[in-house]
């Protein structure tokens, strides 16, 4: 394992709030740790570090939110010259591009878990520097990343879950080390997720979310836009996450629910006045329940998806007449999400695409959030694992509605939960597009096929022969470790 014995560099000095006392990071190098957590200003600097780091293009600056792993959920009709896009849509991972990319997420992942975990440490080793409210906000915090880096590298590297497969899986590093943790079970590696978020949630209990919602406390900056860190309920957000990946319905359910219970009052659904506004929220920001703020946002307009400046082969963007019927067809233009991130279109070699520009701007906070959980998760996760057909069928509906659709069947029309089932799948393809959330989901629910991003009524959905074709190569570096 590749562990950098930099914790905090000098890559990391871009303020998150444009703010110097947001993140007020020496301009050396290499700081040491002692220095670092000899002070509350110490510990703020460094966890708001792995934040600013997390924009990272390895992670979730690119990669991991509206490129490659989006890429490999069909999202975009890549040019065939595009070949370095190609082989990954087909999810081939054995190119040397493809294999340096992985590298990549790899080694920049399991880095800043090497950090969140010296934060942990030191929050013991230097907890007479952290009066109580910070001590317990920032090692929630840190134990809420650990568990979301950890249960994104094994939604990449690992195998379908399989909670009775005794394979190995990867190293989880529960603690701050420069040799090699040996790798687990999916069942054990899952377990110390899930660990880790309850830690977090029993931690950030008194989070200022919970009295002042997401703006958060004024007596402090660190304190405040809750929605721009791991607060307590995008960490109950991440375990109905976990729990739905692990295909365990019921404690889903319940995370699932908790969200449903505060959605209004702290996280509510956009308003459709938001998306008329010359400075639309694309992002619809005030569902977001966790987001980071990329300073940098607009360049992965301009770099991916401006079809006013961009070549065929360099474009991402879906076709749009197969945007249309993933869409709904003759009403795709009146679904909020279509309003709000394909407006405008662009002929390029005879092909006609959708202009995709969710991350278009810059005027404002929300033209700086990529978001990494929403409120909408929680209800597309309970539609599918409640045991109860009113409940499903009601949270269905209420993202349905709040997406500008009509209320689908109601539950005596439903005979079967296929049924419902069908209705779901359509809703977590329209939803998240560029937020790298729907290739886990065709590898939760080991999908046969994607739809396709070429064919118009997906006549030929792209086929995934085997499951193994979900799964990334571990770097060839740690195969002899590990």
């Amino acid at each position: 394992m590749k562990i950098s014995h930099i914790f905090i560099s000098a890559s990391a000095a871009v303020s998150l709030m444009s703010c110097s006392e947001w993140l007020d990071v020496k301009p050396s190098d290499r700081i040491s740790e002692e220095v670092n957590f000899s002070s509350l200003a110490g510990f703020k600097q460094s966890l708001n570090g792995i934040y600013v780091e997390l924009n990272s293009s390895e992670l979730y600056g690119r990669s991991l939110s509206c490129e490659m792993i989006e890429v490999m959920a069909q999202r975009y009709a890549v040019s065939a010259e595009n070949r370095s896009a190609t082989e990954i849509m087909n999810l081939s991972f054995g190119g040397s591009t493809a294999k340096s990319r992985i590298e990549s997420v790899w080694e920049k992942a399991y880095n800043l878990i090497a950090n969140t975990n010296l934060i942990i440490e030191n929050c013991e080793t230097h907890r007479d520097v952290l009066p109580d409210e910070y001590y317990h906000l920032i090692k929630g915090e840190a134990y809420a990343l650990r568990a979301y880096l950890h249960l994104d590298l094994f939604r990449l590297f690992g195998y379908i879950y399989d909670s009775e497969s005794t394979s190995a899986a990867i190293p989880y590093y529960d603690k701050f080390r420069l040799d090699v943790a040996p790798t687990l079970s999916s069942h054990e590696y899952m377990e110390h997720v899930i660990t880790d978020l309850l830690v977090a949630e029993s931690e950030l209990v008194n989070d200022p979310i919970v009295r002042f919602g997401t703006a958060g406390s004024s007596k402090d900056l660190f304190l405040s836009y809750r929605n721009l860190r791991l607060n307590l309920y995008a960490v109950q957000g991440v375990l109905a996450r976990a729990y739905y990946y692990m295909q365990d319905d019921v404690n889903a359910a319940i995370y699932a629910r908790k969200i449903v219970e505060v959605q209004e009052r702290v996280f509510p659904w956009i308003q459709p006045i938001a998306l008329t506004r010359a400075n639309v929220d694309r992002v619809f920001s005030t569902e977001v329940m966790f987001a980071l703020q990329n300073l940098s946002r607009e360049s992965l307009y301009t770099s991916m998806f401006d079809a006013n400046s961009l070549k065929a082969e360099s474009l991402y963007a879906p076709r749009e007449n197969v945007l249309k019927q993933i869409y709904e067809g003759s009403t795709a233009d009146g679904d909020y999400r279509v309003m709000a991130s394909f407006k405008g279109s662009a002929e390029l070699a005879g092909v006609q695409y959708r202009v995709f520009n969710k991350y278009q701007g810059t005027d404002s906070l929300y033209n700086q959030m990529i978001p990494m959980v929403r409120t909408s998760e929680a209800f597309l996760i309970l539609a599918q694992v409640s045991d109860n057909v009113s409940e499903r069928l009601g949270a269905l509906n209420m993202v349905r509605n709040n997406r500008g659709l009509q209320s689908t069947q109601n539950p005596s029309e439903v005979e079967h939960r296929d049924m419902l089932n069908t209705l779901l799948d359509k809703e977590w393809i329209k939803e998240f597009y560029g937020e790298g959330q729907l290739f886990y989901w065709y590898k939760r629910n080991a999908c046969i096929y994607m739809r396709s991003a070429i064919d118009e009524y997906n006549d030929n959905p792209f086929s995934v022969s085997s499951p193994t074709m979900y799964v990334w190569p571990v770097p060839d570096g740690e195969t002899k470790y590990n």
